[in-house]
């Protein structure tokens, strides 16, 4: 794959990242526009999770069978459109219908360009490569916290979802421009329920799935509501809470860039041990803290870790089959964003009766029961044996 391709396929998850965080600093300032408590606009992240677990599970079998191209330069172009409609919602249940809208635009965006890097890359490089377009996903959540708090510090919140729009609409033209026109991936006779029901038959394939909910979903999905931990912890503005955030991200970032290295030293054993390391680092974030730095410093084992082991599950995924890789990774993103639906739903659902840090511990909870099945998948006589996407 060219670095012009790669950059294209890194902006586009740049864009569905930006997607799932830009909301987390101004959920007050939007709380506020809405006349509504800052915790129930943690509902649009929930919203847009659940359509993108719903939609998902389809776009990798069309994109199997009829090519890649045109539904991810669709998705584009459409989701560039409703985020330059949602700065004019009239009320919080509009913008949780567009939000919404978002996530299935989303739901099509991630597997198909996972799938478009899996297409042309050799088993071995996987990881790496993943890795490298993961930086997109991962960029998002340095940059769009940060940016989207100062933004909304001096512009208003509306500004951060103009600048996203502009930003998709770039992804669509390069993907226009940049790549070939699509080929059918597989057999066009073969029904869609029957590739559904052919990924399921996979080796290894449920107990990894089972961990895209349990354990990718619930990490990713404590990384969407971060920087409104952080403001809440800290009783700070969302400048500040953005920054936290940001430091999150770049450790995040680290970690994709890092996976496929530790991968080299523990082989089969990288997976679980980064992903263990992330669900019980969660449970740092329930320290009394009042320094920012500080409370940086207490989410760093869930970042790294989360950023570590995010790439080598889905280079796991990928290399399960290729003839069912697009609908694989469909069932991957859906059950992901199942999980990011989970947490931001129990955020905006119980803060209200419960405390913040009842609430991370029950992610720290789910996040290490995930841990487990790959520390299981990775064992031999377990539930599934292992296979290496080193570099």
């Amino acid at each position: 794959m060219t670095g012009h391709r790669l950059a294209a396929l890194w902006l586009c998850l740049f864009v569905i990242g930006s997607a799932e965080v830009v909301a987390g600093p101004i959920m007050q300032v939007m709380g506020d526009a809405f006349g509504v408590p800052a915790s129930a606009v943690a509902y649009l992240p929930a919203a847009y999770g659940f359509a993108y677990a719903v939609i998902a599970s389809i776009a990798g079998p069309i994109s199997d069978r009829w090519g890649r191209k045109w539904p991810l330069m669709t998705s584009l172009s459409a989701f560039s459109l409703l985020c330059g409609v949602l700065p004019s919602s009239g009320s919080l249940a509009t913008a949780i219908a567009l939000s919404a809208a978002l996530g299935m635009m989303a739901a099509i965006i991630q597997p198909v360009s996972l799938s478009l890097v899996s297409d042309v890359t050799a088993p071995a490089d996987m990881a790496r490569r993943i890795g490298q377009v993961f930086i997109g996903l991962m960029t998002a959540f340095i940059v769009t916290p940060a940016v989207s708090g100062l933004v909304a510090a001096r512009f208003g919140w509306q500004a951060s979802y103009y600048l996203l729009a502009l930003i998709a609409a770039i992804a669509a033209l390069l993907v226009a421009r940049l790549f070939p026109a699509d080929r059918a991936r597989s057999r066009a006779h073969v029904p869609l329920l029957a590739m559904l029901r052919g990924a399921l038959r996979l080796d290894e394939i449920k107990v990894r799935l089972a961990a895209s909910y349990l354990w990718l979903g619930w990490m990713a999905g404590i990384g969407a509501v971060a920087a409104e931990i952080a403001r809440r912890k800290l009783e700070t503005g969302p400048a500040e809470a953005g920054a936290v955030a940001a430091f999150w991200g770049a450790l995040i970032m680290a970690g994709n860039l890092s996976g496929h290295r530790i991968e080299k030293r523990l082989a089969g054993g990288a997976l679980p041990i980064m992903a263990g390391m992330a669900a019980i680092g969660v449970l740092a974030l329930m320290l009394p803290v009042t320094s920012a730095i500080v409370l940086a410093g207490a989410g760093a084992a869930w970042a790294f870790g989360y950023g570590c082991a995010g790439p080598l599950h889905h280079a796991r995924l990928s290399n399960l089959s290729e003839e069912y890789r697009g609908t694989v990774n469909s069932y991957h993103a859906s059950l992901l964003n199942l999980g990011i639906f989970s947490v931001s739903s129990l955020y905006a659902l119980t803060l209200g009766a419960l405390s913040l840090n009842i609430f991370i511990a029950a992610v720290a909870a789910m996040g290490s029961a995930g841990a487990f099945l790959l520390i299981m998948a990775a064992r031999p006589l377990g539930l599934g044996k292992a296979r290496s996407a080193q570099s």
